[in-house]
């Protein structure tokens, strides 16, 4: 047998074959296809085609950007109703975001906020509890900076009716779980008061609930006391609503009390009527009740606490200080209500009263005085600053404390130790702020505190007010205080009668009135006039009172040097009613006026000093002088320096003329001179200050022994300043002199009321007299010489009298008239305006 075909390769490929695949459970797989990367695939045999093929259809002014054009838009383009949609969102930068925007839009288009604004703080009031911080402060920056001012200008309705809104939202937040939103509400609310006072009465019950709320929660600890410096800060400014409020409603009562039926109902039906407006004091009084005892625990914690760190934070200084402030302001309100008058009307009429007051508020206090021994024995000024206002609370309740309750003398040691501690206190400006209250309040603790408390008290305040500088702004209200202890105008009682022991500190006071007054002028001038108010009251109600303590007083008026030249003081420069309370306390002052008359003469004598108070000074020294108080020759010393010295200025570029001025001011001096009686009298106690005012010679060449005569010669000299100036009043002068002596007297007669003699020889000798006076002037030579036809006229006239044979010319006179003539003729001769044969042939014959 031989061997098969095939042989071996036949066994190996039967070796090879492929073994057969296991089958699949469950379904034959989908057959796979690889495709290379990249390829596109063709669509399945079954695709359905859904493409589908249009035009595009163009509308015009249909896009987003075309709709804002010329709307206004933030920086991102938004406008303002996009915003205000957005503050609502759900995301908290958004809401910021959008703050933000509105803020953006309203500062560049400020119309926007005028036309939406009812809309924008309808959608704003929403975030007053929102839950982001930075929102709630965003919307408090806009509602202070923009919105507020913005609605001021609004009318009442549409200003009530959006504060409803903003109101009901943060009345809403101060009773929120959260202590940050309760917080953030007060703030909210206390903004509301400071734009907006009017609106808090109708909130008011509601809004102090909410204080006694959050200021008595527990969750609030000793570590987040500090947060509540905006509780505290809104409830200050509330309570100070409160207190100014019920003030004007006593004044609008007292207006009510005598109103008719029909105008009250009318005063109870406005709605803006201040009536409408008012607290509910009853309820209101309960809830201040509440809040003087958690108050006063406040500040026992923060007390105890300040005093055991080593230093001082501000926020803890300032939470403690806003506490004291609420606290003074409720013991105001307390004293108000119980002061209050009983009216007819029983809107006005409460139930408390001083035992009420006693009760509920003076017990609470107890806790407060034992602070301030606290406080006492640190040595720093916010120590010393708490201590002034804790005074501040009991002084406004002086007149209820008796010393059962709390020591008067410890009281009063411990208000002197704070004006002693006042004068070392670095902080000027904090011991202004704090200082001012108790010295205000000084008046009404001494006059109730017994006499022996008193002593400590009086020595400190004096002390302190003598080192109290003019430009300081305690200095006012140390002159109330003042003006109070030495007056009864304000409190009716008389310091000085009551045994109060404030008369011995009367001096003290007063002398230092002058130096403030004087060094007022320059660094404080509002104090001035308070001042010169302050000296018119004393010398009103002292008429006997010893002026040397006001020496000083002269000096606002000039010094005299020992050479007898005046330097004019400050007076000429004063406001005009400074200068008017000057001048009428001259009236009550008149020990002074001898040393005052000529330095007050030379301010009367500037022409800085308007002519009404020039008026005003002659005046008040004429009454003086009629009162007794000023002696004549100071009187008639002070007219003759006005007459002598007035300079007259016609006018020209550089000052008005002044002539008015002058002729009034005569008419008032010769007014006063008539009232001081005789006039030879008055003339003959002048003559002598007025030859020294015009350097006149005493001893005058004079032809005649009677004494009128005499005077009236003396009193030609001025005259003759007048007659060397103008010329044509001297030739009218001399027709005057020619009339009266011829007897042709009418138009003398018709200008005064004096007798002239009548006798010949006393005319001829008067009028040769006056010109022979005249002559000896060589200055007024050369107008005589104008009048030298009037002077050959007289003497002609005389000659002729010489010359005639009348039985009414007797001897004696003839031997008048010959005297007369030739001592007239030999002047005449001097003037050297004629040719000397002129009165050379001039001769008596007889």
């Amino acid at each position: 047998m031989g061997r098969p075909k095939g042989g071996s390769a036949a066994s190996s490929s039967s070796s090879k074959k492929p073994k057969p695949k296991p089958k699949q459970r469950g379904g034959v797989d989908f057959k796979k296809y690889k495709h290379k990367v990249g390829r596109k695939l063709p669509p399945p045999k079954n695709a359905t085609n859904t493409e589908i093929k249009s035009k595009t259809i163009v509308l015009p002014e249909q896009s987003m950007a075309s709709e804002r054009a010329g709307m206004a838009v933030n920086k991102r383009g938004l406008t303002l109703r996009e915003l205000l949609q957005q503050t609502a969102h759900y995301n908290a930068n958004v809401r910021r975001a959008a703050l933000n925007g509105i803020k953006d839009i309203v500062v560049k288009h400020p119309t926007e906020l005028k036309l939406h604004k009812v809309a924008i703080i309808e959608k704003l009031q929403e975030r007053i509890c929102d839950t982001d911080k930075v929102v709630r402060e965003s919307l408090y920056n806009i509602l202070q900076s923009l919105i507020f001012p913005s609605l001021k200008e609004d009318n009442a309705i549409s200003t009530r009716s959006t504060l409803f809104l903003l109101m009901a939202n943060i009345l809403n937040g101060m009773t929120h779980l959260s202590i940050d939103i309760q917080l953030m509400a007060f703030r909210f609310l206390e903004l509301v008061v400071l734009n907006f006072p009017s609106s808090f009465s109708s909130y008011a019950e509601q809004a102090f609930n909410n204080f006694v709320a959050v200021l008595s929660n527990d969750r609030i600890n000793l570590h987040d006391r500090n947060k509540l410096n905006s509780v505290l800060s809104g409830l200050g400014h509330c309570l100070s609503l409160v207190a100014k409020t019920i003030e004007n409603d006593d004044i609008s009562n007292r207006q009510v009390h005598d109103l008719s039926a029909r105008e009250l109902w009318k005063c109870t039906t406005d709605e803006d009527n201040s009536l409408g407006r008012a607290f509910a004091m009853p309820n209101l009084l309960l809830k201040l009740q509440s809040l003087v005892q958690i108050l006063i625990n406040s500040v026992e914690v923060s007390a105890s606490e300040l005093c055991a760190k080593s230093a001082i934070d501000a926020s803890s200084c300032e939470a403690l200080l806003s506490a004291l402030h609420c606290l003074d302001t409720i013991c105001r309100i307390f004293v108000h209500e119980v002061k209050k008058p009983q009216l007819k009307f029983s809107i006005s009429k409460t139930q408390f009263g001083p035992d009420w007051l006693r009760n509920s508020l003076l017990v609470h206090l107890k806790n407060l005085w034992g602070v301030k021994c606290l406080f006492h024995e640190k040595g720093d000024d916010k120590f010393f600053i708490f201590n002034l206002k804790i005074a501040e609370i009991f002084l406004c309740l002086s007149a209820w404390i008796d010393s059962t309750m709390f020591p008067a003398e410890e009281f009063c040691h411990f208000v002197s130790s704070l004006f002693a501690k006042a004068k070392t206190l670095r902080n000027k400006d904090l011991m202004e702020m704090y200082l001012s209250p108790i010295i205000t309040c000084i008046p009404d603790l001494i006059f109730n505190a017994p006499d022996d408390s008193k002593g400590h008290l009086l020595e400190a305040f004096t002390d302190t007010f003598r080192g109290c500088k003019v430009d300081c702004k305690l200095i006012l209200p140390y002159l109330d205080a003042v003006g109070e202890m030495l007056l009864p105008e304000k409190t009716g009682t008389w310091f000085a009668e009551d045994g109060s022991g404030v008369l011995g500190y009367h001096d003290a006071w007063i002398h230092e009135l002058p130096r403030i007054l004087l060094q007022s002028i320059d660094k404080a001038p509002s104090v001035t006039k308070v001042v010169l108010k302050l000296l018119l009251r004393i010398g009103q109600y002292f008429p006997t009172m010893d002026c040397e303590n006001l020496r000083p007083f002269i000096k606002l008026f000039g010094v005299e040097s020992s050479s007898g030249a005046v330097e004019l003081g400050p007076f000429v420069n004063l406001a005009r009613d400074c200068q008017e309370l000057a001048t009428s306390c001259l009236y009550y002052f008149p020990s002074l006026l001898p040393d005052i008359i000529r330095p007050l003469a030379s301010c009367c004598l500037s022409d800085a000093l308007e002519p009404l108070i020039l008026f005003k000074v002659v005046e008040v020294l004429q009454s003086t002088y009629k009162a007794g108080s000023l002696q004549i020759t100071e009187q008639l010393n002070f007219l003759l320096l006005l007459m002598a010295r007035f300079r007259v200025h016609p006018g020209n570029p550089s000052k008005v003329s002044n002539w008015d001025t002058f002729k009034s001011l005569n008419r008032l001096i010769l007014t006063s001179l008539s009232e001081m009686g005789d006039g030879s009298l008055v003339l003959e106690l002048m003559w002598n200050n007025l030859s020294n005012a015009i350097d006149l010679s005493k001893t005058i060449e004079v032809g005649f022994q009677h004494d009128k005569t005499r005077l009236f010669q003396y009193f030609i000299k001025p005259c003759t300043i007048m007659f060397d100036k103008n010329d044509k009043v001297l030739c009218s002068t001399l027709e005057m002199l020619k009339s009266f002596i011829t007897g042709d007297d009418h138009l003398l007669s018709s200008l005064s009321n004096l007798n002239y003699p009548g006798e010949l020889s006393c005319r001829v000798c008067v009028v040769t007299t006056i010109l022979i006076f005249l002559c000896n002037d060589q200055k007024l030579h050369r107008n005589l010489s104008f009048g030298k036809l009037v002077i050959k006229g007289i003497l002609d006239y005389i000659r002729h009298q010489l010359d005639s044979s009348g039985p009414n010319v007797t001897y004696e006179e003839k031997q008048k008239l010959r005297s007369a003539f030739e001592q007239l003729k030999t002047k005449a001769l001097q003037l050297n305006c004629w040719d000397r044969s002129e009165l050379e042939g001039l001769s008596i014959t007889r």
